[in-house]
């Protein structure tokens, strides 16, 4: 019997389910008080050392050039969430360190990635989402 779906390549439609998964997040944390916060902040802020981090390694984690990562950082400082100092030692180095709202933020990520988690428990059901899960892992480690 022909299925639609097989013809769409495996990747495709992981990167769809991922988008899905990141969109949803985001939209539970714009809800809660970071409306602010755009897909596309979300490498800076998750990327960054709890004493901070310079702009050329944010951006090589986050696999972007430096004057993207230079831009993000200077929309997240203008909205709160990260703030940027000249390094001690490399005056040309810019170190980025979140602000408080930024931290909440952080912290506020996990709950809303498990709310999203219990949304596609309910669409899926708890045992397809454990089977999901697996097969995933197994894809990822293989």
């Amino acid at each position: 019997m022909f299925d639609p779906a097989d013809d769409v390549p495996l990747g495709r439609l992981l990167l769809q389910a991922h988008r899905r998964a990141q969109a949803a997040s985001l939209a539970k944390l714009q809800a809660s008080g970071h409306a602010e916060i755009r897909l596309g902040h979300v490498p800076v802020i998750t990327n960054l050392d709890p004493e901070g981090t310079r702009i050329t390694d944010l951006a090589a984690r986050a696999g972007m050039t430096r004057q993207m990562m230079g831009r993000l950082v200077k929309e997240l400082e203008a909205i709160g969430y990260v703030r940027s100092r000249p390094h001690e030692t490399d005056q040309r180095a810019v170190v980025v360190t979140l602000t408080e709202r930024g931290e909440r933020f952080r912290a506020e990520a996990p709950v809303a990635m498990a709310a999203v988690d219990r949304d596609f428990a309910q669409l899926l059901g708890p045992d397809e989402l454990t089977r999901l899960r697996e097969m995933l892992l197994h894809i990822s480690e293989s």
